[in-house]
């Protein structure tokens, strides 16, 4: 397992509150997908603990913005502008 932390902000660099990020994930058969979810901080800031070692896609309010690679006892910190 691994962590993963994303960063929202706006185009100005400023932090965004309030917006639905989700990290999609295959599950153990590598067939289906498992999903958490949360909402950034007023510092535009949400954290996932217990990710599984894998490639994480990163939606936020819906729309798909990156893949990141998560390894055993990594943690990963992306930012995303919307």
């Amino acid at each position: 397992m691994g962590s993963l932390t994303v960063h929202v902000q706006n185009d100005n660099g400023d932090p965004i509150s309030g917006k639905l990020v989700v990290c999609r994930f295959p599950d153990f058969s590598g067939i289906l997908e498992t999903r958490t979810e949360q909402e950034t901080d007023d510092d535009g800031v949400a954290e996932f603990d217990d990710v599984p070692v894998c490639m994480v896609k990163v939606y936020v309010d819906g729309h798909p913005q990156v893949e990141i690679g998560v390894g055993s006892g990594d943690h990963e910190d992306v930012t995303v502008t919307v």
